[in-house]
């Protein structure tokens, strides 16, 4: 049987599947989020000056600073993040207490 070809170039999730870059991962939580946010609007000079750059409503920022509204894809996109999904490991003997 003759063996399949490899496609030219792997696909960004298959590459990542087969390196070690999620050893080097950082996670954050919606609270670290919002201190970078914080530091990030600091170094912009303020709320406005940083949204004006993002493209992002400044009301909006606002909003998220004050937990009204929760963190969007442009607030983490202007961050340099993204959203991923992380399994957790269960203990067994909390699911049957």
């Amino acid at each position: 049987m003759p063996r399949r070809r490899k496609p030219a170039h792997r696909t960004t999730a298959v590459r990542f599947a087969h390196s070690r870059l999620g050893s080097r991962a950082r996670i954050f939580d919606d609270d670290d989020v919002i201190e970078l946010l914080r530091a990030a609007i600091e170094r912009e000079g303020n709320q406005g000056a940083f949204a004006r750059r993002h493209e992002i409503e400044r009301s909006y920022v606002n909003q998220i600073l004050n937990r009204k509204k929760p963190v969007s894809t442009a607030i983490l996109k202007a961050l340099g993040l993204r959203r991923v999904y992380a399994s957790v490991e269960r203990d067994p003997e909390q699911d049957h207490g």
